[in-house]
């Protein structure tokens, strides 16, 4: 069954294959792309729904000689299942910590390569974890991948905040990050960076993600959640980009088009949208008056979104939709992954 709307999505199945659904634009690529795919760090939140993505716009483009891969620890409950699923779709998985060096030279080399790994909730109070994940060991991936094509899942975090009329960061905004968490995406970068100007075979995209919207997870299932509850909402974060999981995925793989030596940063954030208005709307769904706390904040960590829409055409997701898709899902009891996003967080301490 395939789902033109997240409003078409009932139950936890249709919404794992939902996020999942390739555009052409996706499939088409995926056509023409050449060579292998490594996924490292594909056993996280989002690896297995891109994954799949991965699969499904192969098997629509008739690809069938093509191997994708992933590594991950595979050590959690979450993560081997995600492995058994990995292993139904005929992908490789490679378990290990790659901050060994044994481990990490154990791994094969791809033409093409997501890098998903990383290091956020908790990294305040374990600096020594996130600069060794988020800037040592992609560092060491960067010299092992040194002839391929990489997606390195960045973050939207070190932009400084900006006034939402100006319509959020740019790719060409000074990054100003704030925290051990934002430096070290900024050094993750750099690694990748150095790699790829020492090696012109080597191209790289900073996919530089903000807020992206799943049902299990996410800002407007947070928000809906303390709507319903009755619990306070802070002003502090005014603004929010909104983009749903899919369509973050699909541009994400996208960034093999857009690769470059040297690298090209790629903002995927979505329309820049105020939390007072989505947890109002929320409210009106789910019969309650949302709470809020707080001065409201002059300006916010929000991204422009321009080149790729321009790049690569309109989201499928709007925003009215994924509202309404988070207020019916938290009144249903829709499984969630009590993952929250703390987004909110205006001091950037993770």
């Amino acid at each position: 069954m395939e789902m033109s709307s997240i409003l078409d999505v009932r139950d936890t199945t249709q919404l794992r294959e939902f996020m999942a659904e390739p555009t052409d634009g996706l499939v088409g690529m995926m056509a023409d792309l050449d060579g292998d795919i490594m996924v490292i760090g594909g056993d996280g939140k989002v690896g297995p729904e891109l994954v799949q993505t991965l699969v499904n716009a192969d098997k629509q483009a008739g690809v069938t000689d093509r191997k994708i891969q992933v590594a991950g620890l595979f050590i959690t409950e979450y993560a081997n299942e995600a492995r058994q699923l990995f292993e139904s779709w005929g992908c490789e998985c490679f378990a290990g910590d790659l901050a060994d060096d044994d481990e990490l030279a154990a791994l094969p080399v791809t033409k093409n390569m997501v890098y998903m790994l990383g290091f956020k909730f908790g990294s305040a109070g374990d600096p020594g974890k996130s600069i060794l994940l988020n800037s040592i060991v992609p560092a060491k991936v960067a010299v092992k991948y040194s002839d391929s094509t990489i997606v390195n899942f960045s973050s939207g975090n070190p932009y400084p905040h900006t006034d939402p009329a100006l319509g959020g960061a740019t790719e060409d905004t000074t990054l100003s990050p704030v925290g051990i968490y934002g430096y070290s995406i900024l050094a993750r970068e750099t690694a990748f960076n150095t790699s790829a100007s020492g090696h012109t075979n080597q191209k790289i995209t900073h996919y530089r993600l903000m807020y992206a919207q799943h049902l299990g997870y996410g800002v407007l299932v947070d928000l809906a959640r303390m709507v319903q509850s009755g619990e306070g909402i802070s002003l502090e974060m005014p603004y929010v980009n909104l983009l749903s999981q899919r369509d973050a995925i699909d541009r994400a793989l996208l960034g093999f088009e857009v690769a470059s030596n040297p690298f090209t940063i790629f903002n995927v954030a979505g329309p820049v949208t105020s939390v007072e208005d989505i947890c109002n709307k929320l409210g009106e769904f789910l019969g309650k008056d949302p709470v809020f706390v707080g001065e409201k904040a002059d300006t916010a960590l929000i991204a422009n979104d321009t080149f790729c829409v321009q790049k690569f055409g309109p989201y499928r997701d709007g925003v009215d939709e994924m509202i309404e898709a988070a207020a019916n899902w938290v009144a249903n009891d829709g499984e969630y992954w009590d993952l929250p996003t703390m987004f909110g967080k205006a001091d950037h301490v993770y």
